[in-house]
């Protein structure tokens, strides 16, 4: 991975790889109209095959994603001391810019990172107008995920189709979060094919992670075979993301996937993104639900909170393989026939690495 040296920061910007623009097709992103009478069935096929869907008809107004916008982008253009004095600095709440967490990754990035709960946004010194917006937009799109786990409880054959919506909604202590983050364009001149990180690619670590973004593109994520595959912008649209915690509750039926931001170069457009993660409360158990689970299926994870597992993603890197230390057998010996095993994890050994490094040479 190439480095370059960021104007006006200290920070070493990692450069990366552009997927070729014919390596995946279109049609290798699903889209799931959550309105359909087969929602259900197609949210799940698409959370075990791919880990990531579009999700159309959803309920939320455009205005109410326009506003925030507005207001967001009104916000990210203030200097950067006075969005320092509005929200404080992010640890891990508050404002940030190019360093993403505490462990050395950074990107070409500022962000908002605020929590929420019970309908209302932790955000009492931004500006009024930008406050109100976080919030109608934020109840809103907890709707949306709410709806989205009611379809995969569904999917899953549950009896309990709430059993997975009771962990994040209404739930007392819920980690809910609403990420903003902001791309500017990046002055540096990438070389080729390369393109300067946003953000490092990385899976979530909740249980599902809603997704809205403005026009600009810039988002990829990595298909089973490792390709990187480029997710065409839609404003229209909701994108959701399998976090960790659900493939460990569908003991590995639905996977989460890697996904990364690739800045946009100087001129075009800025990229602007609301990410919303449907985090349990932290006393929540983690483990396989006892419904999934079929006659012999031994459990791939052993137990955990949701506390837990949080504590220990933000000792890591972005790129780590999370679930690893969590992990108890081989997902890919282990599911029952015609199950979809999570069989592309790197268990962290020198041999594995270079594997990976191999295949995704090849992809380009």
């Amino acid at each position: 991975m190439v480095a370059i040296t960021a104007p006006g920061s200290i920070e070493q910007i990692p450069l990366i790889l552009r997927p070729k623009t014919n390596a995946v097709e279109p049609a290798a992103i699903p889209t799931v109209d959550l309105s359909a009478p087969g929602a259900a069935a197609a949210v799940v096929d698409a959370c075990r095959t791919v880990g990531f869907f579009r999700a159309t008809n959803h309920g939320v107004p455009a205005r109410l994603a326009e506003k925030l916008e507005a207001g967001a982008m009104a916000f990210f253009a203030l200097p950067g001391q006075d969005k320092l004095d509005m929200s404080g600095a992010a640890r891990p709440l508050g404002y940030g810019s190019k360093s993403i967490g505490r462990n050395g990754d950074v990107g070409w990035l500022e962000y908002l990172l605020l929590s929420v709960s019970s309908n209302s946004v932790a955000a009492s010194s931004l500006p009024p107008t930008l406050r109100m917006a976080l919030e109608e937009y934020t109840a809103a799109v907890r709707e949306v995920g709410g709806r989205v786990l009611e379809l995969v409880a569904e999917g899953l054959g549950l009896v309990d189709r709430d059993v997975l919506r009771r962990m994040v909604i209404g739930s007392e202590g819920s980690d809910e979060m609403l990420r903003v983050n902001h791309y500017p364009p990046c002055p540096v001149l990438a070389p080729g094919d390369c393109g300067v990180t946003g953000f490092g690619e990385h899976t979530d670590p909740q249980i599902i992670s809603v997704l809205r973004s403005n026009c600009a593109a810039g988002l990829q994520i990595k298909l089973r075979d490792g390709r990187w595959a480029p997710v065409p912008p839609d404003p229209r649209c909701f994108f959701i993301n399998v976090g960790d915690s659900l493939q460990v509750l569908t003991n590995g039926r639905c996977r989460s996937v890697k996904h990364r931001v690739v800045a946009p170069p100087e001129g075009m457009q800025s990229r602007l993104s609301f990410i919303y993660f449907c985090g349990p409360a932290s006393s929540q158990r983690i483990a396989p639900l006892p419904e999934v689970m079929r006659e012999g299926e031994q459990s791939l994870y052993r137990e955990f909170t949701w506390g837990e597992y949080k504590s220990a993603a933000y000792k890591t890197r972005l790129a780590d393989h999370r679930l690893g230390p969590f992990e108890l057998v081989r997902a890919s010996n282990k599911l029952p026939a015609g199950e979809l095993a999570a069989t592309d994890h790197c268990n962290g050994s020198a041999a594995c690495i270079l594997q990976q490094q191999q295949e995704v040479a090849q992809v380009y």
